[in-house]
């Protein structure tokens, strides 16, 4: 297949694309246009493409440079404010870890030092009493976090 080029193909789409077509430019070229079937159908086809290139500057919407200002503010602190309640959550969770690590420490020492309590009486309100108030005590541990993030969280 033997293949067709025109020297002035480049310059005619040069040509329409800087709108010289077909007002602005000589009368040689417009004639060369008309007699070259190539150069022809470049001007159709750059024509085309021109008019819809110049119909959507048009037609298109840019957004008012202080809109996109405050979005990008928005977004930011957004970001900072997911990045910070990241790490409120992870300070939570060590703190709930050594809440529940406390308490039982706690139930540990106090099992072992009233084990060897002389009276009878207090191995009885320890046992009673002393589990149930250090369990109570450290579930506040382990909810309290929850409770202030349930508080405070997002609506």
């Amino acid at each position: 297949m033997s293949r067709v080029e025109c020297p002035l193909e480049q310059e005619t789409l040069a040509m329409v694309q800087s709108g010289r077509w077909p007002h602005g430019c000589d009368e040689a070229s417009r004639a060369h246009i008309e007699a070259c079937n190539l150069c022809g159908d470049v001007v159709r086809v750059a024509v085309l493409v021109s008019n819809d290139y110049q119909a959507t500057l048009r037609t298109a919407r840019v957004p008012n440079s202080g809109l996109i200002w405050w979005r990008m503010q928005r977004r930011t602190r957004q970001e900072a404010a997911r990045t910070a309640s990241r790490m409120i959550t992870i300070v939570q969770a060590i703190a709930v870890a050594a809440g529940v690590a406390v308490a039982i420490g706690i139930i540990t020492a106090t099992s072992r030092a009233f084990s060897f309590a002389p009276s009878d009486l207090s191995q009885t309100i320890v046992a009673q009493w002393g589990i149930p108030l250090l369990i109570t005590l450290a579930a506040w541990l382990a909810l309290a976090p929850v409770a202030v993030y349930l508080a405070v969280g997002k609506d």
